[in-house]
């Protein structure tokens, strides 16, 4: 049945019944006879007949067929295109559906629509149609190959899950690119069945497909407003007394929808509930709930805060590792004149500061190797310590020279040149103008990135009295007002040297009279010992080596024995396997060294990534735009929907115009044969 561009003129089909009413209708002529007087006659009733079957049934046909014409010639007909034209099927489309399967689809019935969706994308393919399905979340995979097997394609579908990933747009969209581009199909498509989450976008200004490919985007988000609530983070709070380190656990909690009251927020450690509290969360907004102090234990162990589940359960667990405080040993030379250094020290917590105080000549081999950072409070070095103390940083360690009194060209053996970040000059005293401040500070290095916040502290706050000037170019982090270098940092071997022109004693500076003193000492104490924080808890598609792993050791080529939170068994490193491991499941892994199944496993928790909580969405043409080419038709409807392809080929074909040559030749005919008929009437007569 071919198409039509104007269907309501096929109502002309009704005038085929004139004709027909015509020929049935028509009587014969009688030619009257005279005859006498009719009073002898019995009077009779004249019987009535009706015409029940067409005289001429070729006249009629003809005047019929030319009316059905003229009204199918009105009604714009648009035939299919041919099967085949030179050896190409115009008929042929290629389609690659991309199906969202991230954890945002888990809201409401999104994942249910999304399949029906593309059930009905199967059940809609017409003769050599073919399809690839693409499955995404924070990557894509193609689940099935290009075909035209409406079962494969189903069969296919049924067996897609939902993950707990992130949603990525850029890998589906790139692999789409790559699969349209390689069809040699007349008709390409890209069909993307998404809630179309904000977060999700990732498209770069240069990400196109070919000229002629339709887009289009079906939303299945819907109207309904996703409630929900989750722990979003946890922070921990250490406190040690008497040797016995305890940690205050919080939770940050989210709400999205009506307020809720007395929903019960539960700690668990070991698989065993430490305490429950019960907490009300506002509409739309957040909550924290703070759980009583708790003895860490020796070694690690897997711990979660929960909430009571609701529709979407994936985020009412924030699960986390609870593990002692690491230690950064420190070796404190000359640190009876900064008495203010071991006491903010003291007070470090994560990490903790393990500090031991020697003088500069007192100072041992053994000081120095259980040592992680040495601290030089005066900036004094006994020759006997400089190699010692140069293979040290050599190999790793961590050095952190304050310039005092003592810091003087001779107080440095020439062993420990390459520990100076270049020569010294004497002291610079500005007492007398009020001190000097900081005028440069790179807060975007990671020695100062503590400073990097709107709130995290002034560092041009505090007065220098007196300091030395440093005769270097490299490594500057900061400067004082008037130029010189006020902090500097420099290699030596696998080791760093930070050097600061003026001391922490309080008297060449006010500065351990500041809020910000706390914090620099125990950044440059951290930056200088190399210390990364192991995280307590990770995000869902993040990637890591098992063997950097603390406590996990260095032999990146060891095979790692993983247990996923699903109890799937995993396996990482080795020879021919992957280095790292990647998160795809929410919950605790568990990971031991190949060959040891009775060794104690590294844990290592993983949550949704915070992005996928947040279900805004964005409309879904702007998709569309961001993929067809310049010139194209932006709205994804205009190049998909029926009218416009019909129009386009009503306008290459012109159907009409042969129906009404047709129309002319058979009114043509009529009159022949109505001519001809006649003619045989009069014969008769």
């Amino acid at each position: 049945m071919p198409a039509l561009l104007a269907p309501l003129f096929l109502a002309g089909f009704a005038a085929v019944a004139w004709p027909l009413l015509a020929h049935l209708a028509e009587r014969e002529r009688r030619d009257p006879v005279a005859f006498p007087s009719l009073m002898f006659l019995e009077r009779t009733p004249t019987p009535i007949t009706a015409r029940r079957t067409l005289r001429d049934p070729w006249l009629f046909a003809l005047r019929a067929a030319a009316i059905a014409a003229l009204a199918f010639a009105f009604a714009r007909p648009v035939l299919a295109p041919r099967a085949s034209v030179l050896g190409a099927d115009l008929r042929r489309r290629d389609l690659v559906v991309l199906l969202d399967r991230s954890f945002s689809m888990r809201a409401n019935d999104r994942f249910a629509r999304a399949r029906s969706e593309v059930g009905k994308l199967i059940a809609a393919m017409s003769v050599g149609d073919r399809m690839t399905l693409v499955v995404f979340d924070r990557r894509a995979r193609a689940v099935t190959p290009t075909t035209g097997d409406a079962a494969a394609l189903r069969a296919a579908l049924d067996s897609v899950a939902l993950t707990d990933e992130s949603t990525r747009l850029a890998p589906a969209v790139g692999m789409a690119q790559q699969l349209l581009a390689a069809s040699d199909a007349p008709r390409k498509a890209l069909v993307v069945v998404s809630d179309f989450q904000r977060s999700a976008w990732d498209l770069g200004p240069d990400v196109r497909l070919a000229a002629g490919t339709e887009v289009l985007p079906v939303d299945v988000s819907g109207s309904a407003v996703v409630t929900n609530h989750g722990v979003r983070a946890v922070e921990l709070r250490r406190d040690r007394t008497s040797g016995v380190e305890r940690a205050i656990v919080s939770a940050r909690l989210a709400n999205a929808g009506e307020a809720q009251r007395h929903v019960m927020a539960t700690l668990e450690v070991g698989g065993r509930v430490v305490e429950r509290k019960a907490v009300d969360l506002p509409r739309d907004a957040g909550a924290t709930v703070t759980f009583t102090a708790i003895t860490v234990p020796p070694d690690p162990v897997a711990a979660r805060v929960a909430l009571d589940a609701d529709a979407l359960a994936g985020d009412d667990a924030f699960h986390f590792v609870l593990e002692r405080a690491p230690v950064i040993p420190v070796l404190l030379v000359g640190g009876r004149d900064a008495p203010f250094l071991p006491r903010a020290l003291a007070v470090g917590d994560d990490p903790e500061f393990d500090v031991v105080a020697r003088n500069a000549e007192g100072a041992t081999a053994a000081d120095l190797a259980r040592a992680r950072v040495v601290i030089l409070a005066d900036g004094a070095l006994p020759a006997a310590g400089a190699q010692r103390l140069t293979q040290f940083v050599e190999q790793g360690g961590g050095l952190l020279v304050l310039l005092g009194e003592r810091a003087t060209p001779r107080s440095w053996p020439a062993g420990a040149r390459a520990l100076s970040p270049g020569a010294l000059g004497a002291a610079i005293d500005r007492g007398g103008q009020g001190g000097a401040v900081l005028g440069m500070i790179d807060r975007q290095h990671p020695a100062l990135s503590v400073f990097a916040g709107p709130h995290a502290g002034d560092l041009a706050a505090p007065r220098f009295y007196k300091y030395r000037p440093i005769d270097t170019t490299a490594g500057i982090l900061a400067r004082f007002d008037d130029g010189s270098v006020a902090l500097t940092e420099h290699a030596v071997g696998a080791g760093r040297v930070l050097t600061f022109a003026s001391t922490f004693d309080g008297l060449w500076n006010d500065l351990p009279r500041h809020a910000v003193f706390l914090p620099l000492v125990h950044q440059l104490v951290r930056h200088a010992a190399a210390y990364r924080p192991a995280p307590r808890a990770r995000s869902i598609g993040e990637s890591l080596r098992p063997a950097d792993l603390a406590g996990a050791g260095r032999d990146a080529s060891a095979r790692w024995s993983v247990v996923a939170p699903s109890r799937a068994r995993l396996s990482a490193g080795g020879p021919g396997g992957s280095a790292t491991l990647e998160l795809g499941e929410a919950g605790m892994y568990e990971l031991r060294p190949g060959g040891a199944p009775e060794a104690k496993p590294v844990l290592v928790a993983a949550n949704i990534a915070a992005p996928e909580l947040d279900f805004t969405t964005f409309e879904p043409a702007r998709l569309a735009h961001a993929l067809l080419a310049a010139g194209e038709a932006a709205a994804p409807a205009a190049a998909t929907s029926a009218p416009a392809s019909i129009v386009e080929r009503e306008a290459h074909q012109s159907t009409w115009w042969f129906l009404l040559v047709a129309v002319a030749l058979l009114l043509c005919a009529e009159t022949l044969v109505a001519w001809r008929a006649a003619a045989y009437v009069a014969r008769m007569e």
